[in-house]
């Protein structure tokens, strides 16, 4: 996802799937939260229907390695900025010292040919990933943000190539090349993108501590045996001991035993406080001193811990009005900035001045390129 068009068109597909009451989707986390009756693999079809990829997100690991893949994005996004921006760069010093040849001789036309077909290039390698999106989203008739920068880009080099190959073809107010156009907005969207992501990668690092907070496995007691078992296992009334320094891993009430065990996390305070027999524990605090055997009677999804890393992940995804609001706006700015070019082509065509066909192309490729975020 790319915009809050993306967003828009994620929320409908998820909205029309049988037994879905609300979904709502966070681009800055690229995460969706879905209520009513729930089938995964149906919510993640619906969504690679409208052009997008998904996977259900639930464990630690899940969230380990979203964060490794938006470390990885990051760091590819920031090349591509780099190479482009220093391409740009180059352009735009060469063009303030006079250094570039113009485009009224044959080897000022070559030279421009010459650096067209290095933007190309350029392009491709820093910004093949907004082309590839725009061409996917146009096989599902879907336009998002992709579909106006490969629009806006791509129209910048193609009338710089025509300006430099057939220069008459244009008015000689407009004969200009806009090279360092294309390839600077591919390094200030990608560059925007990478700090984007590396946001996104804190704004996660609340739900990795929460979740660092939970042991991955609990002494299970059978009897006379004692077990290491997965937290996942466990299932209400099961026998659990803690041992001195270990974290208790689901919420329950303590059987036997006495400790003192730190909630710092659940209460802020740092004394610790003393578990006797009766007294309820809960997952993902510290026991100190003492060992204990506890009876579970909330597990998994149910205990105090994962209800707060729930909450947590459903105010990131939680929207203002005033978001959503700009959401609705987002949806439509592309197709009408799409809408806007072709009225100024027909306005231009046929009431323009002569030559009508080069002040048609001026014009509809100035209405794109502005439009470029």
């Amino acid at each position: 996802m790319s915009c809050a068009g993306c967003v828009a068109a994620v929320e409908t597909a998820l909205r029309e799937v049988p037994g879905v009451t609300d979904a709502s989707v966070n681009l800055a986390e690229r995460t969706a939260q879905v209520s009513g009756t729930l089938q995964p693999a149906a919510l993640i079809a619906a969504v690679r229907e409208a052009g997008y990829d998904a996977a259900e997100l639930r464990e630690a690991g899940d969230e380990q390695e979203r964060d490794r893949s938006e470390r990885a994005r990051y760091r590819r996004l920031f090349r591509n900025a780099l190479a482009a921006g220093t391409f740009a760069a180059a352009l735009m010093l060469g063009e303030m010292l006079g250094a570039w040849p113009g485009l009224d001789t044959p080897s000022g036309r070559v030279f421009w040919i010459g650096i067209g077909l290095a933007t190309l290039a350029v392009l491709r390698y820093a910004g093949g990933h907004f082309f590839s999106g725009a061409r996917r989203q146009f096989r599902h008739h879907n336009a998002n943000m992709d579909t106006l920068i490969a629009l806006g880009t791509g129209s910048a080099w193609f009338y710089s190539m025509l300006v430099a190959l057939f220069p008459d073809s244009v008015p000689s107010l407009a004969r200009h090349a806009y090279f360092e156009a294309a390839v600077t907005i591919i390094a200030l969207i990608n560059l925007g993108s990478a700090l984007e992501s590396r946001a996104r990668g804190k704004a996660s690092a609340a739900i990795q501590r929460l979740l660092g907070l939970r042991p991955k496995t609990a002494r299970l007691v059978e009897g006379d045996q004692e077990r290491d078992v997965p937290i996942e296992t466990l299932a209400r009334g099961a026998l659990v001991r803690v041992r001195p320094g270990e974290k208790i891993p689901v919420d329950g009430t303590v059987v036997g035993g006495q400790s003192t065990v730190n909630e710092a996390m659940l209460t802020g305070e740092p004394l610790s406080v003393v578990k006797r027999q009766g007294d309820p524990v809960t997952g993902g605090t510290l026991n100190e001193a003492g060992t204990f055997v506890f009876q579970a009677n909330r597990v998994g999804e149910e205990t105090v811990l994962a209800q707060i890393i729930a909450s947590v992940r459903q105010a990131q995804n939680s929207k203002p009005p005033l978001g959503r609001l700009a959401d609705r706006v987002a949806a439509v700015f592309v197709p009408s900035v799409l809408i806007v070019a072709v009225l100024t082509a027909l306005a231009w065509f046929n009431f323009g001045p002569e030559p009508r066909l080069g002040f048609m192309l001026v014009t509809t490729l100035t209405v794109l390129i502005i439009a470029c975020p």
